[in-house]
Order: C-alpha cells, then structure tokens, then sequence
C-alpha cells in the first residue's frame, strides 16, 4: 500500500479510532484512581472463633435439614450459622442462653468489625439480593447486607463467609459507574446485538487506527526531520504502538468471549442434608486455639464430621495484602462425630466434593492443588482462600472446602481468555516485579501518554484544516 493511502485512511480513522482510544484511556485511568482513593476498612481479617470441647456438642438440639451449618464467631459468643440455600438469610442458633442473632444483627457486627465504626453509627440496613450500580456483579457474593453509616460510607456484608464483599461511597460509586458505562459499556447490555455492532465499530476503527499508524512508522524514513507537535507524536508512536495494540487486541478478545461464551458455573452449594440427631463428640480440643469457624460435613454419605478451620496468625489486616491473597486458615481439623469414622483430612475432602459437583471419578480428577494467592486462574472477585483446584479434561474447578461449595468452575477456553485479560490488559505480568501499587501507577502513566499522543493527532490534523 503506497504511503499517501496509509495517511489518508489513518486521517479518516482519527476521528472514530482516536475518541474511542481517549476514552477507553480516560476510564482506564479512573479505575486505579478510584481504588486508591476510595474509602478502606481498618481491617481485612475476619473476626476469629475459640471453641471448647463442649461448643462441639449439640446433643438435643433438633436440627432441620440443610445445606451449611457453621460455627461461627458473633460478638463474645459462638452461634450456629445454618444456610438452606444460597440466597435466603441465614438463622442462628445460640448454644447458651442467650438469644441468638437475627443475619441482620450479624451483617451490623461485621460491619462495624471491618469498618471500625459504632454500630449506632449505622443509617440503614438493606438485604441486596440482585447486584446494583453500587455493587456490580463483577463482586460475585449475594445475597449481601448493605450496611450504611451517616458519613456516606456503605459496607457489603456476606454473612455465610463473614467477608467484606465490597465498600464504597457516593464519589467511588459515581467513577465506578462511570467506568463501567463508557469501558464496558453496560448501558447498551439491554440491547446486546446492538452493543455488538457499536462496539465492534469503535475498537475495529481504534485497532485500524493503531495498525495504520504503526504501518507508517515503518514505512516513513526514520531520519526525516520532524518540529514541533509531529516530531512528539512521532516519538510516542514508537513508544506505544505495540502496547496500545496489546491493549486493543486483548479488549477484543475479552469483549467477544464475553458475548459468546456460555456463562461458566458459580457458587453452588452443596445438597441439603436431613442432619443427625445428636451433633456430639467426644474427643477432645484444644481450648487455645484459635478458629475461624467449624463446619458440620458429611463424607461419603454415610460418616459426619466436624471440620474445623485453623486461624492463620500470619494473615495480615492491610489492604494490600488482601488485594494479593492470603489464606484464611493455616490448616483443617476433621473430628468424627462417631467412634468408627474413618480418618478423613482436607485433600480427601475436597476430592470427594469434586467428585460430587462433577460427577466424574477421582481418577478423572487431575493435578489437585491448594490455591493460597489470587492469581488469573482464581482472582480477587472470589473473595475465599484457600481452595483446592481440580483439572479434568474439559475444564477447571475450585472448592472451598469450609463451606464445602463449588466456588468456580471454568472451561479450556475461558482459561486462555483470563491469561490474556489479566496478563496483557490489565498488565498483570508486570505486578510480581512492581507490586499492585507500582503496576498501577504504569498502567496510569501509560493513559497519560496514550491521552497525550491522541490530543496531538488531533491537533495535527485540525491545524491542516
């Protein structure tokens, strides 16, 4: 192609291509932005759970069928959190005299756990059961309590995990809302054929813009003389064209495999079980430990066990510790309820529950491993550490074997898609080396100058009018 055609259509293209690449640069650069100056809880860790022997009988205490019974930590006491299902509130039992909390009265306390603010404090108390503009689906958790204060803070309480689902304010939610109508373009989700032909106009024009532009560095001599605005537009274009087509290309591919790809399964419970009569045993722990809950499991249908998670002293409360992941517990007790239990541990466990949501055999099931950091196969949005991850021929899952759930399942092809949106759009091959923070602060400098090298060209071309 001759010169003058690559110029013509790289005019032709500013237009569309370089809006389109300024504000998918200004949205970019708010995300970052956003989560640096948004509101942060004082704490990250979950509040711990001290159990005696006794906690672990609940002899004459019929138990309705369920899904999930818990231990579970609320104020100075220890209840029993029981869940029937994934979306209705959870009740509690008390094992003393007292009266046992409502799920409201839990959501309060953990908020007021993780916020470091007086639960009177609190303004409101909602039950969200569908996501929202300010709690987007991309946090995964429902049902959550949104737990507001006076000063404008809101707080996203999952009581069945005791998690901090989200927090944000009306200036985090504004840019959020922001970034997710003019990055992903959820305000054309109603129409998605339509979002589709838009779409593929503004990255097709942007992506042609970038290739034109980087056909034209090859094909102009490198030492002609260039002033002024063309000679930074020139030197930028060498700079970014190859990240700014990574950019692009790996946007495509997550915007496309979105619209086409099946949606993968999520949190699934586990079947609601008619729980044994008497919930006792005898052996004995240690009262000085600490936990972060006990759990009720059932192991081939037949054995119960009380499972119970070990507080790990090492989590740390910041922030940025959070963001990278950390497991929760530093190892699993199993304590049969009945004197012929087999033995049971933890990678046993999680088999058996992945042979339960696959269906498949344990020799189908392959490379079993303890996930303990956010990663791009089982990022942040999950919120649970540790899980174990399973490999079988057509996919991937994570089980959360404290709650005995099925936290994610994946296919082949989402797998490729999640490296190329973690490693190369979000620039995550770089966080190892930078940190979050450091990589953070590249991928804004980076939009700075991506803005910068956009405001010239068109600077160039309105002047040659």
């Amino acid at each position: 192609m001759r010169i003058s055609t690559l110029i013509r259509w790289h005019r032709i293209l500013l237009w569309v291509g370089g809006i389109t690449l300024m504000i998918f640069a200004l949205t970019g650069i708010s995300h970052p932005i956003m989560s640096w100056t948004g509101p942060q809880a004082v704490t990250m860790r979950p509040p711990s759970l001290q159990l005696s022997g006794n906690t672990l009988q609940l002899a004459a205490r019929p138990l309705p069928a369920q899904a999930l019974v818990k231990l579970v930590p609320y104020r100075e006491h220890t209840v029993l959190q029981l869940s029937r299902d994934l979306t209705s509130p959870r009740r509690y039992l008390a094992l003393d005299n007292t009266t046992p909390p409502t799920d409201e009265a839990m959501a309060t306390w953990l908020a007021s756990h993780y916020s470091g603010q007086a639960e009177q404090d609190v303004q409101s108390l909602t039950l969200l059961t569908d996501f929202n503009n300010a709690y987007p689906a991309v946090n995964r958790l429902l049902p959550v309590y949104q737990v507001d204060y006076h000063n404008g803070v809101s707080l996203y309480i999952h009581t069945e995990s005791l998690s901090m689902a989200g927090i944000t304010n009306p200036y985090k939610t504004s840019v959020q809302a922001v970034f997710r109508q003019f990055h992903s373009w959820q305000w054309l989700d109603a129409t998605p054929r339509l979002k589709m032909v838009i779409m593929a106009i503004l990255l097709g024009s942007a992506l042609l813009l970038t290739l034109t532009g980087a056909w034209l560095l090859l094909k102009l001599p490198f030492n002609a003389k260039r002033h002024g605005l063309r000679r930074w537009h020139y030197a930028l274009s060498w700079l970014l064209f190859i990240p700014v087509t990574l950019y692009l290309l790996s946007g495509i591919y997550h915007f496309s495999y979105k619209q086409l790809a099946a949606e993968t399964a999520g949190l699934t419970l586990p079947p609601m079980q008619q729980l044994p009569v008497a919930v006792d045993t005898a052996q004995s722990i240690d009262a000085t430990v600490f936990y972060n809950s006990a759990s009720l499991v059932l192991a081939n249908g037949a054995n119960w066990y009380w499972r119970l998670s070990e507080f790990n002293p090492q989590q740390q409360a910041d922030r940025t510790s959070r963001f990278n992941g950390q497991q929760s517990e530093k190892g699993a007790q199993f304590i049969g309820l009945s004197a012929d239990a087999p033995p049971l541990d933890d990678q046993r466990y999680a088999q058996l529950l992945a042979q339960q949501f696959t269906g498949l055999s344990a020799t189908e099931l392959t490379k079993q491993s303890l996930v303990t950091h956010f990663g791009p196969d089982y990022d942040f949005r999950n919120k649970r550490l540790p899980v174990w991850q399973f490999d079988y021929a057509n996919g991937r899952i994570f089980i959360d074997a404290v709650s005995g759930q099925l936290i994610e399942q994946q296919s082949r092809a989402s797998q490729w898609e999640r490296y190329s949106f973690s490693f190369v759009h979000k620039w995550g091959i770089l966080q190892p080396l930078l940190g979050r923070e450091g990589r953070d602060m590249l991928v804004v400098g980076f939009m700075v100058l991506l803005l910068t090298m956009a405001v010239m060209g068109f600077a160039m071309r309105l002047r040659r009018r």
